[in-house]
């Protein structure tokens, strides 16, 4: 049993109350209420999982800490938005549109590869990811390619196919209440389950919201078209 629960600490697989201030650094969300839900608020690096209906809020809850980070001059990987990122709405933010980069993936096998390499390369300061959903296997690849390249990665789920216990540092439930997000903490390395609560958000902004519908994409050096032949 103790070899057992030695290996699983090696792993990063069992946190206890003593490792907490190993966790000290945070990178502030934007939101009290979610920074005191989250002892400070998102961690330096790992993997968020967030599960939510598609385009509830979840980019305008997570935009004001990877703003937060743009000093490090390091890209920002988005792979396979469901829709097409809004570039005024990023520049508004502070985002610098040549550390943005868009990854097209035509299968979840080239998404989950994409955000794995880019994670780990320490090139990206944040990894953005939205699949249907996420297994044990690869939520554990994808939570050790962000420790590696010390990025903060986040996996957008849809909330139908929601899985328990993943091998995630954070894990989130988002949904929309008129102009609020209700949230509910469902694991975090730092602490414990946190029950719904609400915050506000700003949906209502002059440049619209963080994506638009999809429309075929115009050539860009920072767009790639993954093609698995190459």
């Amino acid at each position: 049993m103790k070899s057992l629960l030695h290996d699983l600490q090696k792993k990063q697989l069992v946190w206890t109350a003593a490792n907490l201030d190993q966790h000290k650094e945070r990178v502030a969300t934007g939101y009290k209420q979610l920074d005191d839900a989250l002892n400070g608020g998102f961690p330096q690096s790992g993997l968020i999982h967030i599960t939510s209906v598609m385009g509830c809020g979840e980019m305008r809850l997570v935009v004001p800490a990877i703003v937060s980070r743009q000093r490090e001059n390091r890209l920002y990987a988005f792979i396979a938005p469901p829709y097409l990122l809004n570039a005024e709405f990023l520049m508004a933010q502070g985002i610098e549109l040549e550390q943005v980069l868009f990854i097209q993936a035509d299968t979840p096998e080239q998404a989950f590869w994409s955000a794995e390499q880019c994670a780990k390369s320490g090139a990206c300061s944040a990894v953005f990811i939205w699949q249907t959903k996420l297994q044990q296997i690869q939520a554990k690849k994808l939570e050790l390619a962000a420790l590696k390249g010390d990025c903060l990665s986040f996996f957008f789920a849809d909330a139908k196919h929601q899985a328990d216990n993943l091998p995630v540092s954070l894990s989130l439930s988002i949904q929309r209440k008129n102009s609020q997000l209700e949230i509910c903490v469902n694991k975090q390395k730092v602490g414990w389950p946190i029950p719904a609560f609400s915050v506000k958000v700003p949906f209502k902004a002059k440049l619209g919201s963080p994506m638009r519908y999809r429309s075929k994409p115009k050539p860009a050096h920072n767009v790639i078209a993954f093609n698995a032949k190459n």
